[in-house]
């Protein structure tokens, strides 16, 4: 039987390196991409393709892809079972310096025995020994699976991250095109009063940003074309979707500023943060914020390898006035979030 990898993204680039040797790769399958072909090989809607065993490289949404994929008729291999089967695809994603992956960085156990005697719950504890022990081994015993079930990604029903007052004033930090707001509006009650300042510096997302909140009238949102961080300036900005980052090989230039220089005065009580990789600077420059107001906290916890020590040591030196949790939102740990809580929230 023919065999066929789905996604002809980042992932299946990498997926394609070592299927490709081990077993020889037909195709692709990929519902959206607007290529033809990739690596020489043909790519097929799903609808159109020929019969064929699939091995599944997107992380998102893989049960529903490898539901979908069954209907069609093909024999699948969901995104896990790809991985453990060819265990070789974690040195791509080493080499390629991919997020909490990057090979050269190395743990730092001290800083690591820190943070685990701050976390709050034995969920919290389970998540960030297997996420150590998996980058120490890559052994699928130690896959930090997502749970789907109860964590809902910035709502999640097991941490109480919604503030117990009349009022949700929330910062998003790294808007996108606005899925924070559509989370708010599901998770909160209708009853409590909600303001939102989204920071959002990719042009490229701000026009689906500002159609897309206009779909939650209740909710008082402002955009700010801008990214966070530690100081106002102009830095250089690689513009990639929900991947746009601050980068010195940048696209475009953008302006860049504070939350305590900007909405000190708001008073917030939950801020969110995804800011691909400038997380440590946009909470140096929200630190006022958060010694004097201790508002609970959603800071992703992936995208450098120092990010899984760094971070939650920064916040308890900010303010110890916190839970701590961690949950995982998806596969390869990518959007495992740092849940920080406040403490006495009579």
């Amino acid at each position: 039987m023919k065999k066929a990898i789905y996604g002809a993204g980042q992932f299946g680039r990498y997926f394609f390196k070592i299927l490709d040797k081990k077993i020889g790769i037909d195709f692709f399958i990929d519902a959206y991409t607007t290529s033809d072909e990739l690596y020489g090989k043909q790519i097929f809607r799903p609808e159109n393709a020929p019969t064929a065993t699939v091995y599944n490289s997107v992380h998102f949404h893989d049960d529903e892809i490898v539901k979908l994929l069954k209907t069609e008729g093909f024999e699948v291999k969901s995104f896990t079972e790809t991985l453990k089967e060819f265990p070789e695809i974690f040195s791509v994603f080493r080499k390629k310096r991919f997020l909490w992956l990057d090979e050269t960085k190395s743990l730092i156990d001290e800083k690591l025995d820190k943070v685990l005697k701050l976390l709050k719950d034995s969920e919290s504890l389970e998540i960030f020994n297997k996420i150590v022990e998996f980058r120490k081994s890559f052994n699928m015993e130690y896959y930090p699976y997502p749970n789907s079930k109860l964590s809902e990604q910035y709502f999640p029903k097991d941490v109480p991250v919604i503030p117990e007052t009349d009022e949700l004033r929330f910062i998003d930090c790294g808007a996108f095109t606005g899925d924070t707001i559509e989370l708010i509006n599901n998770n909160v009650q209708k009853s409590k009063k909600v303001s939102v300042v989204s920071f959002e510096p990719d042009p490229n997302n701000l026009n689906t940003l500002q159609k897309n909140i206009k779909k939650f009238p209740n909710i008082d949102t402002v955009v700010i074309p801008m990214g966070v961080y530690s100081e106002t300036k102009i830095l250089k900005f690689s513009l990639s979707g929900s991947g746009s980052a601050i980068s010195k090989d940048g696209d475009v230039s953008v302006p860049v500023t504070s939350l305590d220089e900007t909405v000190y005065s708001f008073k917030p009580n939950y801020i969110k943060m995804d800011v691909e990789g400038a997380e440590k600077e946009a909470l140096c420059g929200a630190k006022n914020i958060i010694r004097d107001f201790t508002p609970n906290l959603a800071i992703s916890l992936y995208h450098k390898p120092e990010d899984l020590w760094e971070l939650p040591l920064l916040i308890n030196e900010l303010n110890p006035n916190y839970d701590f949790y961690i949950r995982v939102h998806a596969h390869l740990a990518i959007e495992t979030v740092f849940y920080c809580i406040r403490k006495n929230r009579d």
